[in-house]
């Protein structure tokens, strides 16, 4: 076995743990956004140390932003600069690529942006061609990484994107709406068409961008209007922990009949994925919530409930995929088309390693079908993780069960939770 990989410790006794989780990576990649359009001094408390915000971090720095760190607390001094042209390497982060194609077509300088290669292979045509509708020139591969950027984009009252392969492209759009610090308003409305898709994400960029004095609002089910008559505030912000990050210690806490109290992350949130812990609660877990905390208390016996819709909670959907064969009847997971296009295929590359391991699974464009499957029948097996830290800290589940599991490689999680196998071995 080479160092990167790691055999996953089997779980054998129930556990009770106290948990602060990472800073929500979703709130912070967010808040450094808007710090690169704010002037003045902003102190962000809680940002986790993570490969997507240090790479967004780097990133900042080069558009300019003065930064320090010192540990999870990170003080940014804002506007970027917009005139020098730049490169800019994202690394392996979708979500802060999006946010930083949309801050690039505010500068009239030329900004290059290149990543990792599965970085490359996940398009940002939707965002591209929003931002090309408002003036912005931009050269790529059908959206696609490599691309470069040359704004600004011009003012307009309104304007569209579809948003059934991502919100991440509204949330970019939505956090640009108005415009540099000291500058004036792009826009005051956005118009969705398509299926709408992790809605939930939207609704958390409208609440960080309230925290820091602009307020937007739905006005029906595709429109969102925005009152850019100011410029984010400097401020002081506090990040709770990551809503998704709690899925994977929650979901051990339920099929080992455990209890976890999750320190930093309560019914205050507004991170969609907090309602996984719904899901759990259908499975016969105990959930108790105040405003700052969250305990899960697993049940003695998993239930079962057929099928749901995952369509609001994408980045949970890997865990629930990971837990379903412990069940004891088939569990079909339906709303899972944006799973496509994620780090990996996160409808089909965990498919294709369950049957490797000797789980029934079928799949269609937009859901999965996994049969219950006996934990002393699942094959030894090496995870394929396709660079996916989802992969490896959902599988860790079957792999808390069996012992038989071997991540390809431990290091991946690094990308949102580097803390992750330390956390785990709590709970041995």
């Amino acid at each position: 076995m080479n160092n990167n990989q790691y055999l996953i410790p089997k779980i054998e006794r129930p556990f009770n743990v106290e948990l602060e989780l990472p800073g929500s990576k979703s709130i912070a990649l967010r808040q450094l956004a808007m710090s690169a359009l704010t002037e003045g001094t902003t102190t962000l408390e809680g940002v986790p140390v993570c490969d997507d915000t240090d790479a967004m971090l780097e990133c900042l720095q080069r558009l300019g932003l003065s930064i320090s760190q010192n540990n999870t607390t990170v003080t940014i001094i804002g506007p970027m600069n917009l005139v020098d042209d730049v490169a800019i390497n994202p690394r392996m982060s979708g979500a802060s690529t999006r946010l930083l194609i949309a801050l690039a077509a505010l500068r009239s300088g030329e900004t290059l942006i290149d990543g990792h290669e599965s970085l490359r292979a996940r398009t940002n045509r939707p965002l591209v061609s929003a931002l090309q509708k408002l003036g912005c020139r931009i050269d790529s591969s059908d959206g696609h990484l490599p691309l470069t950027v040359r704004g600004p984009i011009q003012q307009t009252r309104a304007l569209s994107i579809d948003g059934s392969l991502s919100s991440q492209y509204i949330t970019a759009l939505l956090l640009i709406s108005c415009g540099i610090a000291n500058g004036e308003a792009i826009f005051e409305k956005i118009t969705i068409e398509g299926k709408l898709v992790s809605k939930p994400y939207i609704d958390i960029t409208i609440s960080e961008m309230g925290k820091r004095g602009v307020n937007a609002r739905w006005e029906g089910a595709r429109s969102i209007s925005i009152n850019t008559s100011k410029g984010y505030e400097a401020t002081n912000i506090t990040i709770e922990g990551d809503a998704t990050a709690a899925s994977y210690g929650a979901s051990l806490a339920c099929i080992h009949e455990g209890q976890i109290r999750f320190t930093n992350l309560g019914s205050n949130t507004h991170q969609g994925d907090y309602r996984f812990f719904e899901v759990l609660e259908r499975l016969g877990a105990g959930v108790i919530r105040d405003q700052s905390s969250t305990l899960i208390v697993g049940p003695r016996q998993l239930a079962a409930f057929g099928s749901i819709d995952m369509q609001d909670m994408p980045d949970v959907a890997l865990t629930l995929i990971a837990l379903a064969p412990l069940l004891n009847e088939e569990l079909s997971i339906s709303g899972l088309s944006s799973l496509h296009h994620k780090e990996c295929d996160r409808l089909e590359c965990p498919a294709d390693e369950m049957l490797k391991m000797g789980i029934g699974v079928t799949t269609t464009s937009d859901s999965i079908h996994i049969q219950p499957t006996s934990v002393e029948k699942l094959n030894d097996h090496k995870l394929a993780t396709y660079h996916d830290h989802r992969m490896a800290m959902a599988f860790s589940l079957l792999g808390s069960k069996t012992g038989r599991i071997t991540v390809d490689d431990k290091s991946v999680v690094d990308k949102t939770y580097p803390e992750y196998w330390n956390d785990y071995q709590k709970f041995l």
